[in-house]
């Protein structure tokens, strides 16, 4: 066990942790601004708004943008998770509210996010919505009011411009839409997942019919002067996973090669003494038959993410389960050398995207999959630690490029109260990886390709 797992291994009580994310929900609660007519409310909070004549980042505080990712609607989410867990109706009426404004706005202005984006646009709307409805009853017929105009946007999505990696387009709308097909009994979804995932193949190419890639001005619309890119968020590992769930909803045989061939892509990027894959974004190499280069710990971007996409593939991709499971638990390890690094920093970002407790809840799902204790007693110092050091939810920094305090759910408070639930109660579904539920295996001594 590290060291820093060895001195923070007592597992948090799950009163202490609903304890804290309820100071969050309070929090989000007494900082609501209401509309007049009190259906609708949202927040104000840190912004990077991006001003290059000022400078590369402005320090701004301002009214919470719409999506899940940074806006009110991932906000909602988080408290409708806090209300399903407490009972308490001001959770319940204030995610509903924010959920609300975010449809009101989407309904109401333009946004340059394309509608089939899940952490950008009207997906994840729905998706949150879908969430909400599972727990109200008072809110049930004003929330299913708005499900057509979303049910619309989103079937429009592929006719706008639109990228095709997780956090823009179609390979993070693949599971989201399964799961409306599954959940809203509507067979169009499971039609656009399909949709979604063939235009990724048919925007593909390969290299020595083993290798598949995607040109990143094809994967994000736009010129760029980048190589393709590993990674979950923007990068092919990101874009497997999606292919694989399109895979096991249709049975379409072409996302299962397609997806092979970008986890093959990024095997040629791993290093087996990191324990890690190298950022293509940066200047790489190979020494000594080894690449060497750059390598991230973050969700993002590097092993963490990565892992993250192996550990759901093996259950996806039965015949490569071992091969799956192996890469997925060199990443556990490797997620773990990051979060202690990441610890032993001050100030260092606590945020889910690229923070902290991104690693953490990623770590969960690694632990709960394997039952490995080393992992859960990292989570549990983490969360411990985080708690210690940033008590009170004002205390709590963002994860935006200039600091300050946000009440949203990718790089703000909101998430870190949605992994305090998790931690207390895993069967809450993780935001940073949308899939069917984890197999767990004994664990064993770590194995490496």
């Amino acid at each position: 066990m590290n060291q820093f797992a060895k001195v923070m291994a007592e597992p948090l009580a799950r009163d202490q942790l609903l304890d804290a994310a309820i100071r969050i929900g309070d929090q989000l609660v007494r900082t609501a601004y209401w509309s007049n007519d009190e259906l609708a409310c949202n927040w104000l909070g840190r912004r990077d708004i991006e001003d290059r004549e000022i400078a590369g980042y402005s320090r701004r505080t301002a009214a919470l943008s719409p999506e899940l990712y940074s806006g009110s609607a991932g906000t909602a989410l988080y408290l409708d998770a806090l209300y399903a867990e407490t009972g308490d109706a001001r959770y319940e009426r204030t995610a509903v509210a924010a959920w609300l404004r975010s449809v009101n706005y989407m309904r109401q202005n333009h946004f340059p996010a394309s509608p089939i984006s899940f952490y950008a646009g009207c997906l994840g709307l729905l998706y949150a919505g879908v969430q909400i409805l599972s727990h109200t009853q008072q809110f049930r017929t004003i929330v299913m009011d708005e499900f057509l105009f979303l049910t619309n946007r989103i079937m429009d999505g592929l006719s706008v411009h639109h990228s095709l990696d997780v956090i823009g387009g179609n390979a993070g709308a693949i599971p989201a839409l399964v799961h409306l097909a599954d959940v809203l009994k509507q067979r169009a979804f499971l039609e656009l997942a399909s949709d979604c995932a063939q235009e990724i193949v048919d925007k593909a190419q390969w290299k020595d019919d083993e290798i598949c890639l995607w040109a990143p001005e094809k994967v994000h619309g736009v010129e760029l002067e980048l190589p393709p890119l590993s990674g979950f968020s923007h990068g092919a590992s990101g874009l497997a996973l999606g292919l694989l769930r399109a895979y096991r909803a249709t049975g379409n045989e072409t996302f299962l090669k397609h997806a092979r061939g970008a986890f093959s892509f990024e095997d040629a990027l791993f290093n087996p003494d990191e324990g890690n894959w190298i950022d293509t974004r940066y200047e790489h190499s190979k020494r000594d038959g080894k690449i060497v280069g750059t390598f991230r710990g973050a969700w993002c971007h590097g092993a963490p993410g990565i892992g993250l996409a192996h550990l759901y593939a093996r259950d996806l991709d039965p015949e490569r389960a071992a091969y799956h499971e192996r890469m997925a638990r060199i990443a556990m390890k490797t997620t773990q050398a990051f979060i202690v690094q990441r610890r032993a920093t001050q100030g260092s970002d606590i945020t889910l995207c690229h923070g902290v407790l991104g690693l953490s809840d990623i770590l969960l799902d690694l632990a709960t999959a394997f039952d490995d204790d080393e992992a859960r007693s990292c989570v549990n110092a983490t969360v411990r630690s985080v708690l210690g050091e940033h008590g009170h939810p004002e205390q709590m920094p963002s994860g935006l490029q200039r600091g300050g305090y946000s009440p949203c759910l990718m790089v703000g408070i909101a998430g870190i109260g949605l992994h305090l639930l998790r931690l207390r109660n895993p069967g809450i579904p993780s935001v940073l990886c949308l899939n069917q539920p984890l197999r767990m295996v004994p664990a064993k001594p770590e194995e490496r390709p």
